[in-house]
């Protein structure tokens, strides 16, 4: 999405801005439908009506103290779970969090994180929680789950109106649960900007989102098969 369509702060024009921009990094993803937006003043106590519980409460728990006003909520049509996904942003309409959250056919039995975060000679992933060990030397995926969530970009800068320069988390993540359903993943992370030819060209990142999701679901499985063969017994 170019300059034109970031948000700015108006929820009524904003809904509409995030609509075309999910649906446009859905066609690229290959996938097709209407996205409907729901939008809620940010409230650690009141979350959007379509959110489920473990979602906002993930959501809440990484975030809740940064100075976030509006968060626009809406499900992903077509992907391979019900994906639901968060925008929040300042009073302003800077983008400040993304996060997805699905149950997939995955056999999540307990809880794992993985957190990127700044370290002494640049990003470091670590992988916590009871259920870490197997992940843990999972090569490819920890590349794909390090590369694929963001902890900074430059928003675009209106008129002289500069909040902020950089926008840079202290601290994004990937997370699995159990779910009686599978497991469940929430991704907590922020906005993608790279260089275009006219200016930059900003991202919600759907498809790195659904590549991680994938290679989740498919190491999870992998795992289990592993565990239950003659060799793993």
């Amino acid at each position: 999405m170019k300059k034109k369509g970031y948000p700015r702060g108006n929820p009524p024009e904003d809904m509409e801005k995030l609509r075309l921009w999910w649906e446009e990094e859905m066609r690229k993803c290959g996938l097709d439908g209407t996205v409907v937006i729901e939008y809620a003043p940010f409230s650690v106590q009141q979350p959007a009506q379509s959110l489920g519980k473990r979602l906002f409460e993930s959501l809440v728990m990484n975030y809740a103290t940064t100075a976030n006003a509006h968060l626009y909520s809406t499900t992903i049509p077509g992907a391979p779970w019900p994906l639901e996904a968060v925008v929040m942003t300042t009073e302003a309409g800077m983008v400040t969090k993304i996060v997805y959250g699905a149950v997939l056919n995955a056999p999540i039995t307990a809880e794992v994180s993985f957190k990127k975060s700044v370290g002494m000679i640049g990003d470091k992933l670590e992988v916590e929680g009871p259920g870490a060990e197997p992940f843990a030397t999972q090569k490819p995926l920890l590349k794909k789950i390090k590369d694929g969530i963001s902890l900074r970009y430059a928003p675009p800068l209106f008129g002289f109106v500069t909040s902020q320069k950089l926008l840079k988390l202290p601290e994004v993540s990937v997370t699995l649960r159990p779910n009686p359903a599978g497991g469940e993943a929430v991704i907590c992370t922020t906005a993608w900007d790279e260089a275009a030819f006219i200016g930059r060209h900003y991202s919600l990142g759907l498809a790195k989102a659904l590549d991680i999701l994938k290679a989740i679901e498919q190491v999870s499985n992998a795992l289990r098969g592993e565990m239950g063969s003659p060799r793993a017994a």
